[in-house]
C-alpha cells in the first residue's frame, strides 16, 4: 500500500508541476490543447516534457520499485496482487479520463477513485476547472490538497482545451516536435531581458 501511495503521489506533483510552473506548463499545454477529447489524448504529451518531469519522481518511483521488489522477492504475492490491480485501475482512469463518455463510478468508490469524468473536469476549458484533479488513480491528494472538484462540476464544462493555444495555431508535426523548444527559448529569453 506505500508504493501505491507514494506512486500516486510522484504522478500527482509531476502533474502539478507542469501546472504550476510556467515553463513546464508551456510544455504540457500541448496536452491540454486537445478541443475534444478521445482516447488518444492520453498520449498527447511532447518528449520534451517527459524529459523534464521524469528526474522530479524518479526517486519516488525508485522508492516504490524499490518496495514491490522487497514485496516479490520474499513471496508476499498480497501486496504484489495489490499493486497489479492498481495500475490496471490506473490504465482505466487514464483511457477513460480522454474519452468523450463521463464515466462515473458509483458514490462509495468515487470518494476514494477518480472517475474518469473527474479527469474531464480537469481538462475542461471552464477557468473554474484549471488546475484540480491532478491524480490519476485516487482522490486522496487531491483532496488533501485542495485541488478536488467532483462529478457535480460536469454540467459547468462547456468545451476542452486551453484558449487561444499556439499549439493548434501551427502544424502538429511543429506543434509536437519544434514549438515546445522554441516556447522555452521565448521564456528563457524573457527571463535575461
Amino acid at each position: 500500500c506505500i508504493a501505491i501511495l507514494l506512486a500516486e503521489l510522484s504522478e500527482y506533483i509531476a502533474h502539478r508541476t507542469a501546472h504550476t510552473i510556467p515553463f513546464v506548463w508551456d510544455l504540457h499545454e500541448f496536452h491540454h490543447s486537445a478541443t475534444e477529447m478521445n482516447i488518444f489524448c492520453k498520449d498527447r504529451n511532447t518528449p520534451l516534457e517527459s524529459a523534464i518531469t521524469t528526474p522530479i519522481i524518479m526517486p519516488i518511483n525508485i522508492f516504490s520499485g524499490l518496495l514491490l521488489n522487497e514485496y516479490i522477492s520474499r513471496g508476499f504475492l498480497i501486496p504484489t496482487l495489490i499493486y497489479l490491480i492498481y495500475m490496471t485501475l490506473e490504465e482505466i482512469a487514464t483511457i477513460g479520463g480522454h474519452c468523450s463518455y463521463p464515466i462515473i463510478y458509483p458514490k462509495p468508490l468515487s470518494h476514494l477513485l477518480m472517475s474518469p469524468a473527474c479527469h474531464l473536469i480537469h481538462h475542461s476549458i471552464n477557468p473554474k476547472h484549471y488546475d484540480c484533479n491532478m491524480g490519476t488513480t485516487f482522490t486522496i491528494w487531491d483532496k488533501i490538497f485542495g485541488t478536488y472538484l467532483d462529478e457535480s462540476h460536469l454540467k459547468e464544462i462547456n468545451g476542452f482545451g486551453v484558449l487561444n493555444s499556439e499549439y493548434n495555431k501551427v502544424n502538429p508535426f511543429f506543434s509536437i516536435l519544434f514549438l515546445p523548444v522554441l516556447k522555452l527559448i521565448r521564456r528563457i529569453k524573457f527571463k535575461l531581458i
